[in-house]
């Protein structure tokens, strides 16, 4: 098999878990390997480097060195969003495949660009939305397309936590890309109407809204609505409610478990076995390397509409306006 080594750029606190996932897979899959990990800090580069153990991985302040190493093929961007669309052009514009975490840029003319220069390579661009790996969530989708549910009348999804709000970003384009992309994974359609309302109530007027309440409208007028916060003190939730016809269906996506409740009130816990969700995104994104095809859970079209999506949020919040959108 064609030998994968890669390398993961930023090492903060998602880099590092990719690089230890990375590292795993190094010591179970035969030819893939982890070769570098790029970060500005030093600190965090000597501390990663102290737990991975590894003579074989090197550790760099300056991605453009990776980016010039012939023996790494691919790379996996965890940069802030801001940097994203540099880093994935440059990297593919040097020959590697690519997985860059969501959001995939912070425009859609840039994520569409991207798309576009992948194509032309012959390169893999994945995009980071992790919860379609997420066992749960792939559970839900089962069921919504057995017809378990019915017609779909709403969801409702609230991605929660108490956290300190990322510097310099607003919560849409860094929390929000995970609950609409799920809504498209289950529903396989894109909003078609937009409406939203935000604040950010600790950095103060101007700075990046640190809550959002997001209305979206879908077609066959199925309804959703999206909460997210980065101040919402209580247990971490990322959860997900669909009312449908014939039932209703909750789905706990952090601790994989779905129940369904029935029109007779009775609730039916559906068995889910728990995955490893890092570990299956760089799976995908390994096989694709591999010559299996054009990743099909994120690909780069994936990945460039919910961009657009979320800029139609912004714009809907920005305007206090009520946006639609149509696709091909």
């Amino acid at each position: 098999m064609q030998p994968v080594r890669i390398a993961v750029i930023g090492a903060g606190y998602w880099g590092t878990k990719l690089a230890h996932e990375y590292s795993l897979l190094s010591k179970s899959i035969d030819g893939v390997s982890l070769g570098s990990v790029v970060d500005l800090s030093r600190e965090r580069l000597n501390a990663l480097k102290s737990e991975l153990k590894s003579d074989d991985v090197e550790f760099c302040s300056n991605y453009e060195e990776v980016l010039e190493d012939g023996r790494i093929n691919a790379v996996h961007i965890a940069l802030p969003n801001s940097l994203h669309y540099e880093a994935a052009c440059m990297a593919l514009e040097s020959g590697k495949h690519v997985l860059v975490e969501k959001p995939m840029t912070t425009s859609s003319r840039e994520a569409l660009k991207l798309a576009s220069l992948s194509k032309e390579k012959g390169l893999v661009l994945q995009v980071g939305h992790i919860f379609r790996f997420n066992n749960a969530l792939r559970k839900v989708g089962e069921i919504i397309r057995q017809g378990s549910l019915g017609k779909i009348f709403y969801a409702s999804l609230t991605w929660a936590s108490h956290t300190d709000p990322p510097r310099d970003r607003d919560i849409v384009f860094d929390l929000a890309p995970h609950p609409i992309d799920v809504l498209n994974y289950l529903l396989d359609e894109w909003p078609v109407t937009v409406s939203s309302i935000g604040g950010s109530f600790l950095r103060g007027e101007g700075a990046g809204e640190e809550v959002a309440f997001i209305n979206l409208g879908f077609p066959d007028s199925v309804l959703a609505n999206v909460y997210v916060s980065w101040i919402d003190r209580g247990e971490r939730q990322r959860s997900v409610k669909i009312v449908g016809e014939k039932a209703s269906l909750k789905c706990d996506a952090l601790n994989q478990t779905v129940a369904i409740y029935t029109p007779e009130d009775q609730t039916r816990n559906i068995e889910v076995l728990a995955n490893n969700t890092i570990r299956d995104m760089q799976l995908h994104f390994i096989d694709a390397i591999r010559g299996n095809g054009e990743p099909k859970l994120n690909n780069p079209s994936v990945g460039a509409t919910t961009v657009r999506v979320l800029e139609a949020i912004v714009h809907a919040m920005k305007t206090k306006s009520y946006v639609s959108l149509s696709f091909p």
